[in-house]
């Protein structure tokens, strides 16, 4: 996004803190100066594009709302606020910023989870496993206060207003039935962000039960067993399974998929249950094994693993083949060169993630392995993602953010990054018309294009 905020105040000549009535007074004076029934047109020959920057100019500046919004984001800013989802994408760098911390906080907390899992299972401490899962209960306890605040936070009064204008197109415009419809459809919004609030609340409460229960089984094998311990877990995946039926049902009732033939019927309904399943079968076998109600090597308990892997390189080739098949060149290269990519991308995947689990099947066999090197593919993966979402990213958004009217301190002394050759300034435009048009002929080649675009909107 264009963060230059300095463009508009040197066609007018006057500071980025000047008063309403400066800018007033400015714009007067150099429209007195530019008007083409004033200018000398042999003397300023480029007075009509002067006239329309400082028309464009005022037109924002005078506006506390289109000034403010200039002021952090620039001309594009100003622009993107009149669009549908200017508002969104006005505050994306902002919205990213937070994203990048609490991807931050989440890596962080991984990380320590898994060295204390480690120290812990390896005998270099003798903590309650209750002090291992500390990362997690704060993570737990975040999520939860997220979605708390989330789901109680009150509606804004932008989406009211977005009501308030859907309901003007159609049924009674009397200003009565308008208030009416319009709390209904915001007691509607209050309640799904409510009920959407207290579903992922159920599911963060149901997952450190889960925890908790894994806890006291470490703590003690024989005190708890693995059914129970899984009892939150089955849930969790229960209601999801629930959920994808319930919505395969609907859909196949309102006709969908009327005209689809049996066999893409089947792939939409594996394609909505294959990967809950895998995980439940996942979850059996490992509490099975955790029982020893099942005695066989670990290898066999972690196969669902494999299948996900297995079902991903099938999807992989049968995408290229389908790419292949193509007639039309263009899409048919696309597609070959993005399925290439995705290749490369899961072979890298799969092989940290393989790695894994093969030293986690070897460890849990009874071979001689530190949970530490265990996990090296773990703490890989999480500093990797850790360095660029808690350095590398936030430097490029700050570094994007930086304007041409930020300032340096430098000794005391704060230097201007934006050239004086760039500016208007009031003393070359008292020394007469020639001296104006030299001095801001180099603002004027940067600012024409921007200024006639936002004059031919107004």
């Amino acid at each position: 996004m264009d963060r230059n905020t300095i463009h508009l105040y040197e066609a007018l000549g006057v500071p980025k803190t000047a008063t309403q009535d400066e800018i007033k007074k400015a714009y007067r004076r150099l429209a007195l100066r530019y008007h083409p029934d004033k200018v000398n047109v042999a003397e300023v020959p480029d007075h009509e594009t002067k006239f329309r920057e400082i028309a464009a100019a005022y037109e924002v500046l005078s506006d506390p709302k289109k000034r403010q919004v200039y002021d952090k984001y620039g001309m594009m800013g100003v622009q993107m606020a009149g669009t549908e989802i200017g508002a969104q994408l006005i505050e994306i760098e902002s919205l990213l910023c937070t994203l990048f911390l609490a991807l931050s906080v989440l890596l962080a907390l991984a990380i320590i989870f898994f060295s204390f899992l480690a120290v812990r299972i390896d005998g270099k401490v003798t903590w309650n496993y209750y002090v291992v899962f500390i990362p997690l209960w704060i993570l737990d306890f975040i999520l939860a206060g997220m979605v708390i605040s989330q789901a109680f936070r009150p509606v804004d009064q932008d989406d009211e207003d977005e009501s308030h204008d859907r309901e003007n197109e159609d049924g009674d415009t009397t200003p009565i039935a308008q208030e009416e419809r319009k709390a209904q459809k915001l007691k509607e919004k209050r309640r799904q962000r409510i009920s959407g609030g207290m579903f992922a609340l159920l599911i963060i409460l149901l997952a450190t039960a889960f925890q908790v229960l894994v806890v006291k089984k470490a703590n003690d094998s024989s005190s708890i067993s693995g059914p129970a311990v899984f009892a939150p877990y089955f849930a969790i995946e229960g209601i999801f399974i629930i959920i994808a039926l319930l919505q395969l049902a609907a859909a196949f009732r309102a006709g969908v998929f009327a005209e689809v033939p049996l066999r893409g019927k089947l792939v939409v309904i594996f394609e909505a249950l294959w990967w809950k399943a895998t995980r439940l079968a996942l979850a059996i076998l490992i509490m099975l094994r955790i029982d020893d109600d099942i005695t066989c090597s670990w290898a066999i308990v972690f196969i669902p693993l494999y299948v996900i892997g297995l079902k991903y390189f099938v999807q992989l080739i049968l995408g290229y083949r389908t790419f292949s098949r193509m007639q039309n060149q263009e899409m048919k290269q696309q597609g070959q060169s993005l399925m290439v990519v995705l290749g490369v991308v899961f072979v890298i995947v799969a092989a940290l993630a393989y790695s894994l689990i093969g030293l986690l099947i070897a460890k849990l066999d009874g071979h001689d392995y530190s949970v530490a090197r265990v996990l090296v593919p773990v703490f890989v993966v999480l500093a990797i993602l850790l360095c660029c979402s808690g350095c590398c990213l936030p430097c490029m958004l700050l570094a994007s953010g930086v304007s041409d009217e930020d300032q340096m301190e430098m000794d005391g002394v704060q230097v201007r990054l934006v050239s004086p050759n760039l500016r208007i300034e009031n003393g070359s435009a008292a020394a007469g018309p020639s001296a104006t048009s030299s001095s801001t002929a180099s603002s004027s080649r940067r600012f024409g294009r921007r200024s006639n675009n936002v004059s031919n909107q107004s």
